[in-house]
């Protein structure tokens, strides 16, 4: 197999060539910033709002990102060129020594099952102080989110939620989330979670669509008693959850709110 190329600072190299310094912060304490990025025949989606969220966080933690939008689309097309990788999972990374690395790889499709019967979703172990300063932001210092995701995933489920020191849920580990009661829409409120770029463009496709939207505290019990439940993210796209650690949630299936907001995404992909 060919070794896969990576861009560095607007040269393409081989991904064991592409090196920071042992000096960088990145290395030394995780300080930096990534962004994730789904590709559909060869073309970042969505890539300008992933930059935005990038550069408001960067300007957030005293770090500056140096390419243009227009320099990073151009090396993010010709990388993927280069690796010949169509449906591609694209990664951005900004260290704090201001280094800026993409990195493309081939993505792996989610269980066909999970869209039609719905996935399973659990808890994190851990409580999150909402007040703490790195949530809402996409770091390098990311060893509890993906850490607990891959021990939910080698359990069966699709993400585990978090939840604040005082129990409301906030988000999935590398998600954002979703609930349909009796036709109306919700989402926990941009307090102490990610503001997803999928999860804004669900958001807009609902009230495109006339669906009742309401951001705020989202509990258990109102999991538990959901009509719906969805996550969100660019490489998922809106994925159903039909079971919350053993209990059913709702019909135990995608359901109609969930499955119109699916197409509604489909289309918005075919259509950029």
């Amino acid at each position: 197999m060919s070794t896969l190329r990576v861009w560095l600072d607007g040269r393409i190299l081989p991904e064991n060539r592409a090196l920071i310094p042992a000096t960088d912060p990145a290395a030394q304490y995780g300080y930096g910033l990534f962004e994730v990025i789904r590709a559909y025949d060869g073309i970042p989606f969505l890539l300008d709002r992933h930059l935005d969220r990038m550069r408001k966080s960067a300007r957030r933690f005293g770090l500056k990102v140096r390419p243009s939008d227009s320099a990073i689309d151009k090396g993010v097309r010709e990388l993927l060129k280069v690796n010949r990788i169509a449906d591609a999972y694209i990664r951005l990374v900004l260290t704090g020594g201001g280094r800026f690395m993409v990195l493309t790889k081939k993505r792996t499709p989610l269980p066909a099952s999970w869209y039609t019967k719905g996935a399973a979703v659990t808890f994190a172990p851990f409580r999150r102080d909402p007040a703490g300063p790195l949530f809402g932001h996409k770091t390098l210092n990311y060893l509890e989110n993906i850490r607990t995701h891959e021990v939910a995933r080698k359990e069966g489920y699709a993400d585990a939620l978090i939840r604040a020191i005082d129990g409301r849920v906030l988000e999935g580990c590398v998600t954002n989330l979703f609930l349909v009661k009796e036709g109306v829409l919700r989402t926990p409120a941009l307090h102490a979670i990610l503001p997803g770029v999928t999860r804004g463009v669900v958001i807009d496709l609902a009230r495109q669509q006339g669906i009742k939207i309401v951001e705020g505290f989202v509990t258990i019990r109102d999991l538990e008693r959901a009509d719906e439940v969805f996550l969100t993210n660019a490489l998922a796209e809106v994925l159903p959850v039909s079971r919350l650690n053993k209990q059913r949630i709702g019909a135990g299936r995608s359901g109609p709110i969930t499955r119109a907001l699916m197409e509604g995404y489909c289309r918005t992909i075919i259509s950029t």
